[in-house]
């Protein structure tokens, strides 16, 4: 394995871009239901983990900072529960003939907490310091990466924005939300030397204070674009890392609501009277997986990935970690993206060709094979490592477990202090394309720049999944993109970067007080999708 002690440029800003699964709304109560429902309450919130920064443009958003986002800033589009990015604080984006171009049209009068107008020349700022266009205020090297496609920004009057990418990409507005990473800022906060932590934006909720590691406090905003919301007075999102306690302190009254991703506390808490919960189903669910990174001994040759692939009983470690409550996933994507398959070929357990494999490749490695898990420190994840150290040991693979919060995690990955990552991710959140859950993740590790994709954490370089993700980014139909993502899908399996385990079912549960009501989009947009820990907080209220 390579170690190396320098720390990438790259590292510090990419943190936790990681986990976005989207699916529709069991009941989403429509807009005139919404309307009618009770206002005002205060109301606490137990986030998965701690967020230091929401600087939107660079910070490491994960999961819990996500949320946050949703409270304080919009997002130019959203998804809507048929898997389709539709206009938010956007009134329209619409692309020319060649999706090439496309025009971002503004809605009137929408202004920032500070007061200042959501216009074209705001909205030009952000998109040129998320692509981190030359000279562009607080870019990070993270989504540039991401955005490489967006070639320039113009104003074309206040109301106007002009979008010129420099390839085709046909589902555009996905980028727009990316899992809802895309908060637009105010310029004061935008250009602000204090930009992580001068939150303001033009959302539902307005930034009070925040102590770290404590809580995060947001006060309504009253001005808000969206007439007769929010409904809530306040919200205190407080990080509770631990999933057991976080459940505990709801049902010990701590927390009116939280956010879990564990099996045995989703299958507790929708079986206690005493909560209410809002269980994602299946559609576009995120998937647990582990990712070996491929540049470097022992995963660079292809039969030591496929020996660790062979002495792994996913069935198993998911009935023993998960009660079997999670269905195993044996592809890249979930049932309504394009490119799903319920087997895209990835290996089936079998120890006795996993140790003929495993003895193989210590032979060519001077009698060694031994890795690093990496995962991070929740007793949920320790456990689970330990299943899998068990059975790579009865195949012959010795394997070590590191643990580190999960900013490190991500650290120790990019600069190959570890072998196999334990992560979560959506690879197919949308009905039309799996493109933005797809390419900057899995695109070449190596650039025709020259540059690093950093977030492709296998760290590969595979011509067939290339051409394939080439391909599917410019298919305009989505029988189209089944045929790209689906040839994607397997191509992938055959390459066996990762291994994919089980779909996640993401939770809210709330105490019986608290309104969860999800409104209609605006403009006839639909319902909105429950984003995986990630719901839309203006139609909360407390009774």
């Amino acid at each position: 394995m390579i170690r190396t002690s320098r720390v990438l440029a790259a590292i510090a800003v990419v943190g936790a871009m990681a986990l976005a699964t989207t699916t529709g709304v069991a009941s989403a109560n429509n807009q005139s239901s919404a309307h009618r429902a009770a206002s005002g309450g205060d109301i606490t919130f137990g986030l998965e983990a701690e967020s230091n920064s929401f600087c939107t443009t660079n910070a490491q958003l994960a999961i819990s900072g996500i949320q946050v986002v949703a409270a304080v800033y919009d997002t130019l589009t959203v998804p809507n529960d048929k898997g389709l990015s539709v206009p938010y604080l956007a009134k329209s984006v619409t692309p020319n003939s060649d999706f090439t171009i496309w025009t971002i049209g503004l809605r009137d009068g929408v202004k920032f907490h500070d007061g200042s107008p959501v216009d074209a020349d705001a909205i030009k700022a952000n998109l040129d310091s998320f692509r981190g266009a030359e000279g562009a205020a607080n870019s990070g090297s993270l989504l540039p990466i991401v955005l490489s496609f967006m070639q320039d920004v113009t104003v074309t009057d206040p109301t106007t924005v002009t979008v010129t990418l420099n390839t085709p990409v046909s589902t555009f507005p996905d980028y727009l939300f990316l899992v809802g990473r895309m908060g637009i800022m105010a310029p004061a906060q935008l250009n602000s030397e204090n930009c992580a932590t001068d939150l303001i934006g033009s959302g539902p909720f307005k930034f009070v204070s925040q102590s770290l590691n404590e809580k995060l406090v947001v006060t309504k905003n009253p001005d808000y674009w969206q007439k007769g919301y929010p409904k809530a007075d306040q919200i205190t999102f407080v990080p509770v890392p631990d999933s057991a306690v976080r459940v505990n302190q709801l049902k010990g009254g701590q927390l009116d609501m939280l956010h879990t991703s564990g099996a045995v506390d989703i299958d507790t808490l929708k079986n206690d009277s005493s909560v209410n919960t809002l269980i994602q189903k299946p559609g576009y669910r995120e998937i647990r997986y582990y990712a070996m990174l491929s540049d470097s001994a022992p995963f660079n040759n292809p039969e030591a990935r496929l020996a660790f692939s062979l002495a792994l009983d996913r069935n198993k470690i998911n009935a023993i970690q998960n009660k079997g409550l999670f269905t195993p996933a044996n592809g890249l994507m979930d049932i309504k993206a394009p490119g799903y398959l319920k087997n895209a070929g990835y290996p089936k357990f079998s120890l006795t060709k996993a140790k003929a494999l495993a003895t193989k490749v210590k032979a060519a490695n001077g009698g060694a094979f031994d890795v690093v898990l990496g995962t991070t420190t929740d007793a949920t994840n320790t456990a689970e490592a330990q299943l899998v150290q068990e059975q790579l040991k009865a195949a012959g693979i010795e394997a070590t477990i590191a643990q580190y919060d999960q900013a490190t995690l991500i650290n120790k990955a990019l600069a190959g202090d570890i072998d196999v990552l334990f992560w979560r991710n959506l690879h197919g959140g949308y009905s039309k394309s799996s493109d933005a859950d797809n390419y900057p993740w899995w695109s070449n590790y190596n650039t025709p720049a020259g540059k690093k994709n950093f977030i492709n954490f296998s760290r590969f370089d595979d011509t067939a999944t290339q051409d394939a993700l080439t391909k599917g980014r410019s298919e305009s139909t989505v029988s189209a993109a089944k045929t790209t993502y689906t040839a994607f899908n397997k191509a992938f399996a055959a390459g066996n970067y990762i291994l994919p385990t089980w779909y996640i079912n993401w939770t809210i549960a709330s105490q019986k007080s608290v309104n969860v009501n999800l409104p209609a989009l605006p403009g006839g947009g639909g319902k909105p999708l429950f984003v995986y820990g990630r719901i839309p907080v203006l139609g909360l209220s407390s009774k």
